[in-house]
């Protein structure tokens, strides 16, 4: 049950009769994040996310619902290590819900203000925005470009080892009386995003804002921001530059690509900046390339079995879903992406009984390409099984 008063959920409440609550992250007056069990796949960790939808009408609810559905498609589609991948979305009472990738770590802004004095290290913050306009260089280079349009600290997620995640896409909404709708947050948006026109530099834009914050510890007002030297803080003069370059009020103002931006950035002398690496960027390809040698063989069965399949759409990215053919009994391929045991399992489950383990698979491994081949041929012989009818057809591997 949703808790109207303080838009908070009750540990032990199921969500989309998949979702266990185990525990409320933070909170905040428009919603929450909490820590649930996904009970479809073995009770993964995932962060699910509750916003309120304070439309009055109907026809600005159905809006809402369309917005939100719309933002939650694009992020199911992108895959990098820098974004935590989305699960699944759904609407319920007067809330909109998304469950995301869970990532131990902690925002920037609690950084600051932990350890702030009165802003953090310029060596540091390098290094992280580094790592965020990585992420901005994928995001902006999709057709069409994708632009966040919340940059700020508590949206920039450290992990345990160091690498930088960014989260909460630009669903949450800002309604301004004077200026009307747009998508962000005041201070850190450029006057073209308040206008309701964010373009990729944008993103630039509150990139820099969150690098003046993170050095000054003072929050970004809209197009003012003092030098450093107010605030009694030593910059580079390099670094400096690199930041009031992104501050322009418009776009023409400022740098026009992110590509641009992270070699100003990196080519700093005398800033010492590491950057984490880790064996995760190295699986996600991996997946990528099993993805695209078991897809084919799936899309092969859809048009084969036709009527049978009931499965009709592959997802952009293997993290968790079910390929189903039934005839009359459903008999289902569940396909599960384990990052800590780096491979994806592949279940077998025949109508209403627990799921059977048929094979794990380890992409970066020698031979997973006949491991696939294998296990969907394999699949295919257990349906025709379950059907007690010996057709015989090839499949066509």
């Amino acid at each position: 049950m949703l808790k109207n008063s303080s838009f908070t959920l009750e540990p032990g409440t199921v969500l989309d009769g998949r979702f266990y609550v185990v525990r409320p992250i933070k909170a905040g007056g428009m919603g929450a994040v909490y820590e649930v069990k996904d009970r479809m796949v073995n009770d993964r960790i995932c962060a699910l996310k509750q916003m309120l939808d304070t439309s009055a009408r109907v026809s600005e609810r159905q809006q809402a619902i369309d917005h939100f559905l719309s933002e939650v498609q694009v992020m199911q589609a992108l895959n990098h290590t820098g974004i935590p991948k989305i699960y699944s979305a759904f609407v319920q009472e007067n809330s909109f819900f998304f469950a995301m990738e869970y990532i131990e770590g902690k925002d920037l802004a609690g950084i600051l203000a932990e350890q702030g004095n009165p802003g953090l290290p310029p060596a540091s913050v390098a290094g992280w925005a580094l790592q965020t306009l990585e992420v901005l260089k994928y995001l902006h280079g999709r057709n069409p470009a994708i632009t966040h349009r919340d940059i700020k600290p508590s949206n920039l997620l450290l992990r345990k080892d160091g690498r930088l995640a960014l989260i909460d896409f630009g669903i949450s909404r800002v309604v301004n009386p004077a200026d009307g709708f747009w998508i962000g947050t005041p201070g850190y948006a450029p006057a073209e995003q308040q206008q309701g026109q964010p373009v990729p530099s944008s993103d630039l834009y509150a990139l820099g804002a969150t690098m003046h914050e993170l050095l000054t510890g003072r929050k970004p007002q809209d197009w003012d921001f003092p030098e450093f030297e107010t605030f009694g803080v030593k910059v580079p003069e390099a670094l400096h530059d690199v930041i009031y370059n992104a501050l322009g009020v418009w776009p023409e103002d400022r740098y026009a690509t992110a590509e641009e931006m992270y070699n100003d950035l990196k080519s700093i002398p005398g800033l010492s900046v590491s950057l984490p690496s880790s064996s995760a960027d190295r699986f996600e390809e991996a997946v990528m390339k099993l993805k695209d040698r078991l897809y084919p063989l799936l899309n092969n069965l859809i048009q084969r079995y036709s009527n049978e399949c009931h499965t009709t759409y592959l997802p952009p990215n293997i993290d968790f879903f079910e390929f189903t053919l039934a005839y009359p009994t459903p008999f289902t391929l569940r396909v599960v992406k384990n990052v800590d045991e780096g491979c994806v399992k592949f279940y077998e489950r025949q109508g209403i009984l627990e799921p059977n383990l048929i094979d794990s698979v380890n992409p970066m491994q020698a031979g997973w390409e006949q491991k696939i081949d294998a296990l969907v041929k394999r699949f295919v012989a257990d349906y025709e099984a379950s059907k007690n009818c010996g057709w015989g057809f090839g499949i066509g591997f």
